[in-house]
């Protein structure tokens, strides 16, 4: 789990010794055994990444709403008629207060939410889902989750791997479960590899 951040060090150190050059810094890159597959890979998760928001772009905008939206909407819905502390909705999303913050006075912009002062402890705010935040963000989770299109991009994209085209067994849905499973059990790993540790779920197994 600490081995990247302890190469990103090592490296930054090398690099930065005095006297330094390109030529004497790249052996420290040889402190982990690399390939050219690993920017492969990162390349590949931040085209998927950016891909995830492209197919969902247009939904989402339909309702008023974009991917860096909906989240902290839906966790502040989760709480039902209840607030939450800006602290503890930090802390779902996984962002730092700065990041949090900045969304927070977009959302209240718009008039989806409203804050408070905490009187538990005056230096977090509370927040709340204004009466159009509310309706938003419901009919989004209704038209978006509950009729299944979400989880018909994600069969799409996912069915018939490994191998297989694309979107070949979409309609198989022990297929897609399997699949799903196994992808969610690697991105699981891949967030605690990276430190990432919000903790914002969206429930999708029949356990959950």
């Amino acid at each position: 789990m600490h081995t990247i951040p302890r190469f990103c060090r090592a490296f930054a150190r090398t690099r930065n010794a005095p006297g330094a050059t390109d030529a004497v810094a790249k052996p420290a890159a040889r402190l982990v055994p690399l390939s050219a597959a690993m920017n492969a890979i990162l390349f590949g998760l931040k085209r998927a990444w950016h891909g995830s928001l492209r197919v969902t772009r247009e939904a989402l905008a339909s309702m008023g709403l974009t991917a860096a939206r909906f989240d902290p909407l839906y966790a502040v819905n989760e709480r039902g008629t209840s607030s939450i502390a800006q602290s503890q909705l930090r802390r779902r999303l996984g962002v730092n207060r700065a990041t949090v913050s900045r969304m927070l006075r977009s959302l209240e912009d718009l008039g989806f939410v409203v804050r408070g002062p905490c009187y538990a402890d005056r230096r977090t705010r509370q927040v709340s889902l204004s009466e159009e935040g509310r309706r938003r963000i419901q009919m989004a989770e209704q038209q978006w989750i509950g009729t299944g299109a979400a989880q018909l991009v994600v069969d799409s994209a996912v069915a018939g791997f490994p191998p297989g085209a694309p979107g070949a067994d979409w309609h198989d849905d022990e297929a897609c479960f399997r699949t799903t499973s196994a992808l969610d059990s690697l991105l699981d790993g891949l967030r605690h590899a990276y430190r990432d540790f919000a903790t914002l779920h969206y429930p999708w197994h029949p356990d959950d």
